[in-house]
């Protein structure tokens, strides 16, 4: 793992810069499911195989006005397929960052910085994603 990243348990990812967890659990039918937690606040729920809209990309945002910058994503691996190409841009500046491969099936990226948006895109190129990062909201605890 990474300084950003902190595997606490085999079910769980701590993400340091943004005080966010990560953790695998079970949906609807048994499918993985991914939470995501602003301290305690569950504020996401990622399940695999879901068919009803897209997964690649899940989740994206960015720090508060006045906070240490960072930007954070994370998604669906598709089935049979390697974690996404992931670049997080701003004006006149694209970044590629790793996509973190957390149980199974699901990615996380996640840096510090000032980043706009996010482009997603799988590795054969078949299915590709932008869009802009959101702030994150106030009241993580």
């Amino acid at each position: 793992m990474s300084q950003v990243l902190q595997q606490t348990t085999t079910n769980e990812l701590y993400l340091r810069l943004s005080d966010c967890t990560m953790r695998v659990g079970r949906g609807s039918r048994g499918r993985p499911a991914l939470e995501v937690y602003s301290g305690y606040r569950l504020f996401h729920v990622a399940v695999a195989g879901n068919t009803l809209g897209p997964s690649l990309l899940r989740g994206a945002l960015r720090s508060r006005r006045g906070e240490l910058p960072w930007a954070l994503a994370w998604g669906v691996i598709p089935e049979g397929q390697e974690p996404p190409h992931v670049q997080l841009r701003r004006p006149g500046f694209a970044l590629p960052v790793p996509a973190t491969v957390f149980g199974d099936h699901f990615w996380v990226s996640t840096v510090p910085g000032h980043y706009r948006s996010i482009s997603v895109e799988t590795v054969d190129g078949t299915e590709a994603v932008v869009e802009r990062l959101n702030r994150m909201r106030a009241g993580r605890r």
